[in-house]
């Protein structure tokens, strides 16, 4: 089912950064206003997209009631459901402002639509409510937990530090969390497959690592000759970020060999142009040996679900 977030732009980075994503995480159809189109009316737009929705989600903040386009919007999705009588209109508070009258039970005791409190987000008994309320799951982890993910990795990146994503629960749609972590938390990351069969070879891995990081123009010999290859491809070029899914593969392609994995060590450490973020289900530490080469990296342990 669909749902229409009305929110003012002053909780423009708070919608899209931690609503959105819980939202579309839990397998929700999210419409929002960057959808609009330019060359027709915004609100002949904003009216023809809420109409289709079979939620209604308004945040509710100071800025939201003072808005005319907000209020536009909260009456379209009163006029929905006008008794409130199929939980179609959920309003959110966000920073604890009052329900506008609209919302605030003037019909009498009783005939309010029960609102969610995600005043404090890192709580998940809102986001529980609220999540049900739009018969959505998120399945494997709490909202908090995942959006606490998202911003620890965030972190990490920014500081230049190489994480370690470890993934214990298989109901946890960690692939689309790598997604939803390159599009509102971190755009540069590249992301490379270990499972994609052009990644099994170790110079298909190279290829695609290249072709991930901008350098697909660049041919990849056959072992050993690609290492110096790897090596010419970032010596003049900035850092990059690198996401390795299913990293637990590592522990079976012996085809890679010692070598590949003491260059990537190299970029990671030495040369300062490569840092990683591996996708696990098991902790790096328990995949691999001691003195392995990778095992050197500080790897940043961050737990999803």
């Amino acid at each position: 089912m669909s749902i229409f977030v009305t929110y003012s732009h002053k909780q423009s980075e708070w919608v899209h950064q931690r609503l959105i994503p819980v939202l579309r995480a839990a397998g929700g159809d999210v419409l929002v206003d960057t959808d609009f189109k330019a060359g027709q009316t915004v609100i002949g737009q904003m009216d023809k997209l809420q109409s289709g929705a079979g939620h209604h989600v308004l945040v509710i903040t100071a800025e939201y009631v003072a808005s005319p386009y907000c209020r536009h919007e909260m009456e379209q999705a009163i006029k929905s459901d006008p008794g409130f009588a199929h939980g179609k209109v959920l309003p959110i508070s966000q920073d604890g402002t009052p329900l506008p009258p609209e919302l605030s039970g003037a019909g009498g005791l009783g005939s309010e639509p029960i609102h969610v409190d995600l005043c404090d987000d890192k709580k998940d008994d809102g986001w529980a409510l609220l999540l049900k309320s739009c018969s959505l799951t998120l399945r494997g982890a709490a909202a908090p937990n995942w959006l606490r993910a998202l911003d620890q990795t965030r972190t990490h990146l920014e500081r230049n530090e190489s994480v370690n994503l470890v993934v214990k629960n298989g109901n946890v749609d960690w692939r689309l969390w790598i997604d939803q972590l390159k599009e509102t938390r971190f755009q540069q990351i590249a992301i490379v497959d270990l499972e994609d069969p052009r990644s099994v070879p170790r110079e298909g891995l190279i290829a695609q690592i290249l072709r991930a990081t901008g350098r697909s123009n660049l041919a990849v010999p056959a072992p050993h000759n690609d290492l110096p290859v790897l090596a010419k491809a970032f010596e003049k070029a900035p850092r990059c970020w690198l996401a390795l899914k299913h990293f637990d593969s590592v522990k079976h392609r012996g085809q890679y060999g010692h070598d590949l994995f003491s260059s990537l060590r190299w970029l990671v450490m030495d040369e300062k142009k490569l840092v990683l973020l591996a996708q696990s289900r098991a902790p790096i530490a328990t995949l691999l040996p001691p003195q392995h080469d990778l095992s050197l990296i500080d790897f940043k342990t961050v737990e999803l679900g």
